[in-house]
């Protein structure tokens, strides 16, 4: 990793699969490899100018950081929630789903979180998103395509039997604005 001023620093995570930035300090989700080739969840704590690093290793996988309440959170793939203070990640009474991917946060108390579908035929959950400041939830199959916020709206591709539909929806309201049949899934879901 390199700063701003040119300085390198070499963390001891690999598969970095998510960053967060916030208040100076940046936050990395990554496995770190023992000697016998076995991994295990972490998430390293960056300064801004690179003198000091922080390690939390982790029982369950961190599926995504987030800034809640204005402090960093986290969600663990079987949705449990995690809130950093004072140098120590506590498990707190917030849930989610499992896989949940927090598509927006306004640092305070608005968050939006979207949980997919099960691959597994055997297993029936929800799937959708849902806001909980402003209290609504869409109900739609999604698997692999994570809805995106784009334009200050919500942009989802739901799987539906007759094939995929593309999503436009208010976050402030959670209704759907418009709705449209997809031939083709795009890359980034933003260019629709």
């Amino acid at each position: 990793m390199t700063g701003a001023d040119g300085k390198k620093l070499q963390l001891d995570i690999q598969g970095v699969y998510d960053h967060l930035n916030y208040d100076g300090l940046n936050y990395f989700a990554g496995f770190k490899i023992d000697k016998e080739g076995t991994n295990y969840p972490y998430i390293a704590r960056v300064s801004g100018d690179m003198s000091a690093v922080n390690y939390w290793s982790f029982e369950k996988i961190p599926n995504d950081m987030f800034v809640y309440q204005k402090s960093v959170h986290l969600v663990t793939t079987d949705g449990h929630v995690y809130s950093l203070e004072k140098g120590e990640w506590n498990l707190i009474k917030l849930n989610f789903p499992k896989d949940s991917q927090i598509v927006y946060s306004d640092n305070n108390f608005n968050l939006i979180v979207c949980y997919p579908a099960a691959s597994e035929k055997v297993t029936v959950r929800e799937s959708g998103c849902k806001s909980l400041n402003n209290q609504w939830q869409q109900d739609f199959v999604w698997h692999t395509q994570v809805p995106k916020i784009c334009d200050g709206k919500l942009y989802a591709v739901a799987q539906e039997k007759n094939g995929n539909i593309f999503k436009k929806i208010d976050i402030a309201t959670g209704k759907e604005i418009s709705s449209s049949q997809l031939q083709q899934i795009p890359k980034d879901i933003c260019s629709l």
